[in-house]
């Protein structure tokens, strides 16, 4: 019995014909490991707003056409004429689109397009505003973008909770979900552990720190939490940048790095510190409900965490088994903790041997069942 019904989930998982649609970065190579193996097809395409921006900021008549858009539909004919050539070409039957609202504008082009394509948006960082306004606004998106979805992939039980409560509402109940913990692949972590610090406290923080680019908000000027943390006697290592350059002497700055590099560099340090400036938000709800990707990569590195005891529920509840974790009411007691040398010891041990379950193939099986419900 047990044997047939594995065959038969074989068989279902080898009609998915999947293709991906986003940008292309970590969440991509993420979904691909997951997958691999268990679909007939998988390929991948980037979103219509990646493709015009590149980076760059766009100007006042790209915004209101981008805002036009995502009230409405995607108009870009020659993204729309590329987009269905190449589902009809590879006969595709789910996309899997990431992340936030950026794709909203191309799921509802597409699904007018394409009405029997099963659409599964994989939301990871909502919202990403930090104001009132904003958060409404972006909240009225996904509820009218419901409608176009097949199903939903959310990366906690807490973002889960907040779309039934805030977002979808009542039509929360029509839409397939799973709960997805968002990992890198396993090829991303480090097969060494690298030789340990010095004997004393020391941290390392891997968020921006580049405060004059278009794409940094409010909540990455950390500075003030920098300088409780060094003047308590911390060691704080980051990457060098104009604005954190003050030549304080517990400050350790350092080059910008590769993924790889940063990953087999941060298990020296005794945790990776995971904070926003909350302070000068008016919305926390980002930092409330999104996992990170310094804390993902942070989990790969193998490498304890250091996170505020107050708030970051999102990031506590990916955190919930992970064995290496220092939760700190001010900088003074995260000095406490990394002082008793023995207890960090222990903990660097146990975040090493965490890696194993932070990554991206541990979670293709159930990723693949759950996408078989959309094909017949």
């Amino acid at each position: 019995m047990k044997f047939t019904a594995i065959i038969t989930l074989m068989t279902e998982l080898k009609k998915i014909k999947l293709t991906l649609l986003g940008e292309d970065i970590d969440h991509r190579h993420s979904l691909i490991a997951m997958l691999k193996g268990h679909c007939h097809s998988l390929g991948w395409v980037q979103d219509s707003h990646s493709m015009k921006q590149k980076g760059l900021p766009l100007g006042l008549l790209s915004r209101i056409s981008r805002y036009f858009d995502q009230m409405t539909y995607t108009r870009d004919k020659n993204f729309l004429n590329s987009i269905c050539q190449y589902l009809d070409q590879s006969c595709s039957n789910i996309v899997v689109a990431y992340w936030g609202t950026n794709p909203l504008s191309d799921i509802v082009a597409i699904k007018r397009l394409r009405p029997a394509v099963k659409i599964v948006l994989m939301v990871l960082c909502h919202p990403l505003a930090l104001d009132n306004i904003g958060v409404l606004r972006q909240n009225l998106m996904m509820r009218r973008a419901a409608k176009w979805l097949d199903g939903i992939l959310y990366p906690s039980k807490v973002m889960a909770d907040y779309f039934h409560k805030n977002v979808f509402r009542a039509q929360f109940d029509r839409l397939p979900h799973l709960v997805l913990p968002p990992c890198w692949p396993m090829s991303y972590q480090c097969a060494t552990n690298p030789p340990r610090g010095g004997n004393y406290a020391n941290i390392i923080y891997v968020g921006r720190t580049d405060l004059s680019h278009h794409t940094v908000h409010v909540g990455d000027d950390l500075r003030p939490q920098m300088r409780a943390i060094l003047d308590a006697g911390i060691e704080l290592h980051h990457v060098r940048s104009p604005e954190t350059s003050d030549e304080h002497p517990n400050r350790r700055p350092f080059s910008p790095l590769s993924q790889n590099d940063l990953i087999a560099k941060m298990a020296v340090y005794d945790a990776s510190l995971i904070s926003y400036n909350i302070d000068a938000c008016n919305r926390p709800d980002r930092f409330e409900l999104t996992i990170p990707d310094r804390l993902i990569t942070s989990v790969a590195a193998g490498v304890p965490i250091a996170v505020p005891a107050k708030g970051y529920a999102g990031v506590k509840s990916y955190l919930h088994e992970y064995p290496a974790v220092f939760q700190f009411e001010t900088a003074v007691d995260l000095k406490l903790q990394l002082d008793n040398r023995s207890r960090v010891e222990s903990v660097r041990d146990r975040a090493w041997n965490a890696r194993k379950n932070y990554a991206a193939e541990s979670h293709g099986e159930a990723l693949a069942s759950f996408l078989t419900q959309f094909v017949s």
